[in-house]
């Protein structure tokens, strides 16, 4: 057989007009000598209807988005994230609908937990899109399946879906978005479910949603990307907002190959350069944190030290510290904690949950030295 070649990118939003984007010739000749060529689209493309005020900032991205990645050549968008349903049902739709076919990964509760799957060059290839518990706009209410909706990454339909699917198809990917905003590791919760896809029967997984790039591993023969980081991200009506996060405007990129029984993989660096720009990015220092972060994920006693480091540092972390103080100032106040959205949505997102678990857990180790 002809080889089957896989472009896989990270998180894609431009809120300012694409028109000023230029992609590298380079980027886009590799972009386009792929047969299948998938993208996160992030963010919802923004609808006529008016919604009600929240708190939380609801993001949008420019009308001619889907236009400029079909255009680069993308043929294949994942919807399944956070973002997704930002500006409700008819964010999504108008988003929907810009994208055509090649839109997977949300939708009615089947359509969700529906396996995209492409024929190709007489190879069936399924493509499974996940998302964390976000705000809203995910079905992690086993007890509610009526409206729009991703696809709930810790639904255990997810396991029995894997194993029906790799019945049906050649090779299947499972494409997560979840993790811990803004850290180059993942967390030891993300790294047991991701390598329980592998085992359920996943040929790859190819992960999003920490905005910055994370570590890869081969597990059983099978590659598993924990997070590809943004291909490109700018939130912001202006081009020259710049996001004050580490290895923000780093991603990276897989070219994925398969040949008949094998699948081999090739990492690209890429680089968003001041909001308008994107390009193959060559940076010796890249290259040599990719290789620091991903021995970690082979020395566990090494990957706990530096796991810790990350979470003593400001990062995400402080939103969960801030949770966690906010907790106990409620509980000693003897306040309700009835309709206490944000103590909901801590509780029901599980990467956070765990690191507030394990931040418990801290105070009571050091309670019990002190004791």
């Amino acid at each position: 057989m002809s080889n089957i070649v896989v472009f896989f990118a990270g998180d894609f939003c431009s809120k300012p007009s694409t028109s000023k984007i230029s992609v590298s010739d380079e980027l886009k000749k590799l972009i386009q000598s792929c047969d299948l060529r998938v993208v996160n689209f992030e963010v919802p493309l923004r609808p006529e209807a008016q919604l009600p005020p929240q708190k939380r900032e609801r993001f949008f991205q420019n009308d001619d988005a889907p236009a400029f990645l079909q255009e680069l050549g993308f043929n294949l968008f994942s919807q399944a994230n956070n973002h997704a349903f930002d500006w409700g049902d008819e964010g999504f739709l108008k988003t929907e609908a810009a994208l055509g076919d090649a839109a997977f990964g949300a939708g009615t509760y089947d359509e969700a937990y529906r396996v995209k799957v492409v024929d190709v060059k007489g190879k069936k290839i399924g493509f499974y899109a996940l998302s964390f518990a976000a705000y809203t706009g995910v079905f992690d209410d086993v007890t509610h399946r009526d409206g729009l909706g991703c696809a709930y990454i810790n639904d255990l339909r997810v396991n029995h879906d894997i194993i029906e699917a790799k019945k049906h198809v050649d090779y299947l990917f499972v494409l997560p978005h979840d993790g811990i905003e803004y850290i180059d590791i993942p967390t030891p919760e993300t790294i047991a479910r991701y390598r329980d896809f592998i085992d359920y029967g996943a040929d790859g997984v190819i992960a999003s949603h920490p905005h910055c790039p994370q570590g890869w591993e081969e597990y059983k023969g099978k590659p598993i990307f924990y997070s590809l980081g943004n291909f490109f991200f700018n939130s912001k009506e202006d081009y020259s907002f710049r996001a004050q996060k580490p290895h923000w405007y780093e991603g990276l990129c897989v070219v994925a190959t398969i040949t008949e029984g094998n699948l081999s993989w090739e990492v690209v660096n890429t680089r968003n350069v001041d909001n308008v720009g994107i390009v193959i990015d060559y940076n010796v220092e890249r290259n040599n944190h990719n290789e620091k972060i991903c021995r970690y994920l082979y020395n566990n006693e090494e990957y706990n030290k530096y796991f810790q480091s990350v979470c003593n540092k400001k990062l995400e972390m402080s939103v969960i510290e801030k949770s966690v103080l906010l907790y106990w100032l409620q509980k000693i106040r003897k306040k309700s904690f009835a309709n206490d959205n944000g103590l909901v949505y801590l509780m029901k997102n599980d990467q956070r949950r765990n690191l507030v678990v394990r931040s418990f857990s801290s105070v009571s180790n050091i309670i019990d030295k002190k004791q």
